[in-house]
């Protein structure tokens, strides 16, 4: 438990119904097993351990597993990052746990290899891989989310689909192939009109997303788009008044458990405004938001959930505040990234990370939904090269923003000299900063103070 987090006792409680000798421990709690208990007699979960630079820290999934169960690490994108980082960590003794290698194989060989270790479950943690990790799951007979409701996780058209057949709000929207038609798209340009946006089916962290504010611009889009991959929708309007506080975006995350069916919030978390392109450039949690409001948001994400077809799982669902209420971005089928983790860590006393295993496995989880005033706010900002710049020249402020009290960590992800690219999307920042303060308005006097610390300056060529 982080230093400085206060217990919440009977917040929320756990049921294990597996056949294992796992303890009925609390959802705020570790889950360890006692001293007298081997770690032989936890059960077995294969984990899909896909692209490196989008997965979770490998010591940190191993943290999470201690006392849980452990781990099969199962390599099947064939990205030779994540094989050489597996064992180089485990050469240094941080991780622990069996490797097999499925890189290539069809999915019944797959299955199959991955069926000789006898598995007591299976997960993953990144988008890309919810979709192979279904196939699998049901190859094996083990839980996991349908291959239905994987699809309709992974695929922002199938999403859009579901949400709206389930009778959420959703902004209008249509596979390219469709734009392909003339009449169709003459009746979107006329009858519809601007700003649209453009975006793949199935993308993280808003890579490849555009805003169009004309005709030409949808054309232009729509002559580059690879058929079937992307999705044009109407862009979702910006409420006339905003129930978020001025220095943050009328958006949030929902941060979701549904365990057998039942489901509850771990929190809301506040989103600072988005920069050129539709990037992240911040989390604030817990949302500064009214209680009414919270709830509304709360609702909305369940139904959400509901309506993709999830049972159980840990997921992250982003909403965007209207005038007519509450309406989904999108549904995630995995826990939120950026600092998240710690932030509920800090706030509810459970890992997230380590949610996700207890249900792979079987445990039934319950959270009463009630989120006290935390003992602080997490704050995380992700500072984008400006507007232009595709090549880093110089950087100020650094350690003038570290001495920032509140400041937990600057993370720099490019240096002088790196080259940006626009194409990562969010990925792309040049700087994330940590932050905890005692109260909303101390945490926007930190966000502000950073943001007018650090200067980047950079060329327009590569």
């Amino acid at each position: 438990m982080p230093s400085g987090a206060a217990e919440r006792p009977g917040a929320a409680l756990a049921r294990a119904e597996w056949d294992g000798p796992r303890q009925e421990t609390g959802l705020g709690h570790t889950g360890r097993m006692t001293a007298e208990v081997q770690s032989t007699s936890l059960p077995l979960l294969a984990i899909a351990y896909g692209r490196l630079h989008l997965e979770q820290p490998l010591r940190g999934l191993t943290t999470a597993a201690r006392g849980v169960c452990r781990i099969l690490w199962v390599l099947y994108s064939g990205d030779p990052k994540s094989r050489m980082a597996l064992r180089l960590v485990k050469s240094e003794g941080d991780v622990e746990g069996d490797v097999v290698n499925v890189a290539g194989l069809s999915p019944q060989d797959a299955a199959e290899k991955i069926r000789s270790y006898s598995p007591d479950g299976i997960t993953c943690f990144i988008d890309e891989s919810v979709a192979w990790t279904a196939e699998i799951a049901e190859l094996l007979g083990l839980p996991f989310y349908s291959r239905l409701t994987a699809s309709r996780l992974t695929d922002k058209l199938e999403q859009r689909t579901a949400l709206r057949a389930y009778g959420l709000p959703t902004p209008d929207f249509w596979d390219v192939d469709e734009l392909a038609d003339p009449a169709v798209l003459a009746s979107v340009v006329e009858q519809v009109g601007f700003p649209l946006v453009i975006k793949p089916r199935r993308g993280v962290s808003s890579q490849n997303v555009a805003k169009l504010a004309s005709e030409a611009e949808l054309r232009a889009a729509l002559g580059t788009a690879t058929p079937g991959r992307m999705l044009v929708e109407t862009f979702i309007p910006d409420p006339s008044v905003s129930p978020m506080p001025s220095w943050t975006a009328p958006y949030v995350s929902v941060e979701i458990l549904a365990s057998h069916g039942d489901v509850a919030a771990l929190g809301v978390t506040g989103r600072t405004p988005l920069a050129n392109g539709f990037l992240e450039t911040g989390q604030v949690f817990p949302a500064e938001v009214s209680t009414q409001t919270r709830q509304a948001l709360v609702d909305a994400a369940a139904d959400a959930v509901r309506a993709v077809g999830v049972e159980s799982g840990v997921l992250h669902v982003e909403l965007k505040w209207t005038d007519a209420g509450p309406v989904v971005i999108e549904v995630n089928g995995r826990p939120g990234g950026g600092n998240l983790r710690t932030f509920i860590e800090r706030a509810v006393h459970a890992d997230p990370v380590q949610l996700v295993m207890r249900l792979a496995l079987g445990d039934h989880l319950a959270f009463d939904g009630a989120l006290d005033a935390p003992t602080d706010v997490g704050l995380l900002l992700v500072i984008h090269a400006g507007p232009g710049i595709r090549r880093i020249t110089a950087i100020e402020g650094v350690a003038e923003v570290e001495a920032i009290p509140g400041v937990a960590q600057v993370s720099q992800k490019l240096v002088p000299g790196d080259e940006v690219d626009p194409g990562l999307g969010t990925l792309g920042c040049v700087f994330e900063v940590t932050a905890f303060a005692p109260d909303h308005e101390t945490a926007r006097q930190i966000r502000d103070r950073a943001l007018s610390t650090i200067v980047i300056s950079g060329s327009e060529e590569v």
